[in-house]
C-alpha cells in the first residue's frame, strides 16, 4: 500500500472524536470536522483565532488524563467538551489532542426542539425564503459568515448568478424533492463565495409549494483543509501512531497491512510479528465469532461501516479482553480495492464489573426467591396443604401465562419479566390465610355461613400485607403483581367472587391466571374435607366455568397446555413427597 498518510486522513476526517493537533510554535496543524461540531467553532475561526481558541484547554495538568474544558462560541453560548492530550515529537513539544462530548450535552435544554436549535446552532449558512424571494429566516451563520440580516436580505441580492432563484423555482415545482447544486453567493459588502447547495421544499396541506430552506456549505473550507492536511504528511503519521485507540488496518483478503502503536500496547503484538498474516489468525476469538470476511460484506452492507460493542480478543500473552470495536470500509480506488480499518477502545474493566453485577443481581434473586418460599411455605404449614402445593402454583403459573403470551392478544402485554415476576408473586395467594384463627383455618367440616365471610377475608388481610411492603420499598417489584394476586385471586369472571366482586377485565391478569391454577391444583388433590379429583374431572370442571368462574382467554390457554399441568402434578405430587 502506498500514501498511507491519505488512509489515516479519511479516518481522522470521520473519526467519531474531536481531533486537532498543536506543532511545537504552538501553532494548530490540523482540525476535523468532528472538533468543530463539539466546540461550536468552524474551522476558519479556529485557524483565524488560534491563540483564544487555545486558551480554553490546560495542557499543564497532566498529560493523557481527562479533564473538561468551557468553550465560549461566536454566539454566545457556552459549550463544555471532555479532552486529553498527548505530547509528541523529538522534544514532546507537538500535543495531539482528543476531544469528546461532555456528558451534559448543550442539546438537553432544547428537548422536544431539537430541530430549532440545530437551526440557529448549524455553523453553516441556512436561510428560508417564500416564493416572491422574501426571507423568512436565517440563523446566526448567515450574518457571522455573509454579513447579512434577516431584515436586509432578499434572493435578488444574495444569489451572484442572474434568475438563480427563478430556476430553483422552476425545478422545485417540477421535482418536489430535495436538490443539490454548486452556488456563488453575495456577502454584504460585495464578495461572492462558492458554496454547495442543498435546498428542501416548503408545502402546505394541499402539497402546493410556498417556498424553501437552503443550506450553504463552504466549499473553500474544504480546499483550505485539503491544502493544510496535503502540507503536513509527517505530522498524520505522528497522529496516527499516538492515536489513543487501537488502530489496525486490513486488506480485501483479510491479512494484517499495518497497525499503530495504541494496536501493539494493546494486544502485545509488534507490527512487524503481524504484517502480511491474516487477521483472524490474531484477533478473533471465540468459536460464534464472524470471520473478517463477514464482517468485511456486514461493514459493506451498512454503508461502510459497522459496530460492535462487548467484542472478545485476547493478547499475546492469553488475556482476555473485551473491546468496543468500528470496522471503516475506506474505497482506495473506486474498482473494488479497499482497505478495513478496525478501530478499537478497550472496554475489559467495564464488561467484568457488569459481569459481576449480573451475577450479584442473580445471587440477590435466588436468595430472595428462596427467602420468599420459605414464608410462604410458613403460611402454607397452618393450613391443610402440603410444602409442594406452593411449588406446583408455581409452575402452573409460569406454564399458564407463558401460553397465554403466544396469544396475539398478550404478546405485547406479557413479557419474560412479567412472567418471572408473576410466578415468583404467586405464592403469596394465600399469604393472608395467616390472620385467620386456627378454628376456622383448620376446621375439617364444612364452614358455616359465618365462618366462611371470616375466611374470605384473607384475600384482603393478604393485599393489604403485600401493599404496605411494596410502598415501604419505593420501587415496582413483584410485589406489585403480588397484591393483586394476594388480593383478587378469589374474584370470578362474572362478578360474583370476592372481595369486591370485580368482574370481567376489571380483575387483573395476574389473579384470573392464579385463580386457575389455584382451582386445578385444589380439584385434584385430596383435603381433610374433600376427596381428589382425576386431571380429567379437574380439567372438565374448569372447561364447564368458562366465562363464569374462569377468564375465557386463560381458560383457552389451559386446554393448550393441559398435558403439562397434568405432568407437574404427578411429578410434585403430594404421594412423592
Amino acid at each position: 500500500m502506498t500514501d498511507n498518510w491519505n488512509f489515516y486522513l479519511k479516518i481522522f476526517e470521520n473519526s467519531s472524536e474531536g481531533l486537532f493537533l498543536v506543532n511545537s510554535a504552538g501553532r494548530i496543524k490540523f482540525v476535523n470536522e468532528k472538533c468543530t461540531e463539539l466546540t461550536g467553532w468552524t474551522i476558519e475561526e479556529i485557524l483565524e483565532n488560534q491563540k483564544l481558541f487555545l486558551d480554553a484547554f490546560s495542557f499543564n495538568n497532566g498529560s493523557a488524563l481527562e479533564h473538561t474544558a468551557e468553550i465560549k462560541t461566536s454566539d454566545g453560548n457556552t459549550r463544555r467538551v471532555k479532552y486529553s492530550y498527548i505530547r509528541q515529537g523529538e522534544n514532546l513539544e507537538d500535543l495531539f489532542v482528543n476531544i469528546e462530548p461532555y456528558e451534559e450535552t448543550v442539546l438537553a435544554p432544547w428537548a422536544g426542539d431539537v430541530s430549532k436549535h440545530l437551526y440557529y446552532n448549524l455553523a453553516d449558512p441556512v436561510v428560508s425564503f417564500e416564493l416572491n424571494g422574501s426571507v423568512v429566516a436565517v440563523n446566526p451563520a448567515v450574518e457571522r459568515l455573509l454579513g447579512w440580516s434577516c431584515k436586509d436580505l432578499d434572493a435578488a441580492v444574495f444569489y451572484a448568478e442572474d434568475d438563480a432563484f427563478k430556476y430553483r423555482l422552476r425545478e422545485l415545482v417540477m421535482s418536489k424533492k430535495q436538490l443539490n447544486q454548486c452556488v456563488s453567493l453575495c456577502t454584504k459588502d460585495g464578495r461572492q463565495i462558492r458554496f454547495y447547495e442543498t435546498i428542501w421544499p416548503h408545502f402546505d396541506k394541499k402539497f402546493e409549494l410556498t417556498g424553501f430552506t437552503a443550506h450553504f456549505q463552504d466549499l473553500s473550507r474544504e480546499s483550505l483543509l485539503k491544502a493544510q492536511l496535503e502540507a503536513s504528511q509527517t505530522n498524520y503519521n505522528r497522529l496516527f501512531e499516538n492515536f489513543a485507540s487501537s488502530i489496525v488496518i486490513v486488506d480485501e483478503v483479510g491479512n494484517v497491512v499495518n497497525m499503530n502503536s495504541s494496536a501493539e500496547a494493546m494486544y502485545g503484538w509488534s507490527r512487524e510479528e503481524l504484517l502480511g498474516v491474516p487477521y483472524d489468525e490474531y484477533f478473533s476469538a471465540g468459536k460464534n465469532r464472524p470471520n473478517i470476511t463477514e464482517l468485511i460484506k456486514t461493514a459493506e452492507s451498512s454503508g461502510g461501516k459497522h459496530i460492535e460493542i462487548g467484542v472478545p480478543r485476547r493478547t499475546k500473552d492469553g488475556e482476555q479482553l473485551y473491546t468496543y470495536v468500528t470496522y471503516y470500509i475506506v474505497d482506495l480506488s473506486g474498482e473494488g480495492m479497499f482497505a478495513l480499518f478496525v478501530l478499537e477502545k478497550d472496554l475489559t474493566a467495564r464488561v467484568r464489573l457488569e459481569k459481576q453485577l449480573e451475577e450479584s443481581i442473580y445471587q440477590i434473586k435466588e436468595t430472595q426467591a428462596a427467602a420468599i418460599m420459605g414464608f410462604a411455605k410458613l403460611t402454607e404449614f397452618r393450613d391443610h396443604c402440603t410444602g409442594e402445593h406452593l411449588e406446583r402454583i408455581k409452575q402452573y403459573t409460569r406454564i399458564l401465562a407463558g401460553t397465554l403470551k403466544r396469544l396475539p392478544k398478550y404478546e405485547n402485554y406479557i413479557t419474560d419479566e412479567y412472567i418471572e415476576d408473576l410466578s415468583m408473586s404467586s405464592i403469596l395467594h394465600d399469604i393472608g390465610k395467616v390472620g385467620i384463627e386456627d378454628s376456622i383455618l383448620l376446621k375439617a367440616g364444612k364452614l358455616t355461613v359465618a365462618e366462611f365471610d371470616v375466611m374470605k377475608n384473607h384475600s384482603s388481610m393478604g393485599g393489604d400485607a403485600l401493599t404496605v411492603i411494596d410502598k415501604n420499598l419505593g420501587y415496582k417489584s413483584f410485589l406489585t403483581i403480588g397484591k393483586e394476586v394476594a388480593s383478587y385471586h378469589h374474584e370470578r369472571w362474572d362478578g360474583s367472587g370476592y372481595p369486591e366482586g370485580l368482574k370481567g377485565d376489571a380483575i387483573p391478569l395476574s389473579a384470573r391466571i392464579v385463580a386457575l391454577a389455584d382451582v386445578y391444583d385444589a380439584l385434584i388433590n385430596e383435603r381433610p374435607y374433600k376427596t381428589a379429583l382425576t386431571h380429567q374431572e379437574a380439567a372438565d370442571l374448569i372447561l364447564k366455568e368458562k366465562g363464569s368462574h374462569f377468564d375465557p382467554d386463560v381458560v383457552d390457554a389451559f386446554i393448550i397446555c393441559m398435558e403439562e399441568f397434568y405432568n407437574i402434578a404427578d411429578l410434585l405430587s403430594d404421594e412423592a413427597e
